[in-house]
């Protein structure tokens, strides 16, 4: 399959703290990923460089064979961790302000994901649960028509059911021609959705492999296969 995207010793520190400490990783098209690891591994931090919200860093990324900047930035959506938008907005304000930004918004799609994850439109952003923020900011960022899909706890504050409603969109919305990214410590969640792992432990991808060889060949799901992975490192 194509390549995405493809790092190469990326080197990344905040003053004496070293976040990424030589990562090297390939990513395919039409694959969802899971990017794991344990707090402080520098998951954040490896995919806002690829979002090109970090710009100073060693070592080499390539998106399309292009370093992330300006000309990236139509290729790759991006959600953060946290909260992007603004009090005063409605429900219907942020889809407009997708679709006057990123010329890739396709609002047909917005309008399907705002009803399937029942969202009003009329409903101000601040009044808003955690779990409904959540929501909504999966359906904006789904609706673009990006190659590079980077996701940042996508979960988080999600409850059991409105976490399987969002999966189930995921999937059936996924496009082959694009790629996804999620990064999270959250593994059950997000076990049905991967077709590969890249296991992270402070800053170096430690692992790459098929979620398939997992289940095959040690009968484990991917958090066992974490935790082992994980437990073994400490121990060394």
């Amino acid at each position: 399959m194509r390549e995405i995207l493809t790092v190469t010793n990326l080197v990344k520190r905040y003053g004496g703290k070293v976040a990424l400490n030589g990562a090297n990783c390939r990513f395919e098209q039409g694959k969802i990923y899971g990017l794991l690891g344990p707090n402080a591994s520098g998951k954040t931090t490896f995919l806002k460089i690829c979002a090109a919200l970090i710009m100073i860093y060693q070592g080499q990324v390539l998106i399309d064979g292009v370093r992330p900047g300006l000309a990236t930035k139509a290729k790759v959506a991006y959600l953060p961790d946290g909260d992007y938008f603004l009090d005063w907005m409605r429900v219907a304000d942020t889809v407009n302000y997708f679709s006057d930004f990123f010329a890739d918004f396709d609002r047909a799609k917005a309008e399907h994901l705002l009803l399937e994850l029942e969202l009003e439109k009329s409903s101000p952003v601040k009044s808003l649960s955690k779990g409904m923020k959540a929501r909504l900011k999966l359906a904006v960022v789904l609706s673009r028509r990006a190659r590079l899909f980077l996701l940042d706890e996508a979960f988080d504050g999600v409850d059991p059911v409105t976490r399987e409603k969002i999966i189930d969109v995921m999937l059936n919305t996924f496009d082959q021609e694009s790629t996804m990214i999620l990064a999270t410590h959250h593994i059950d969640y997000v076990e049905k959705l991967l077709d590969e792992v890249k296991l992270l432990r402070r800053g170096e991808v430690i692992r790459e492999i098929a979620a398939e060889e997992i289940r095959q060949n040690s009968g484990q799901s991917i958090g066992e296969y974490y935790l082992e992975v994980f437990r073994h490192e400490k121990a060394t």
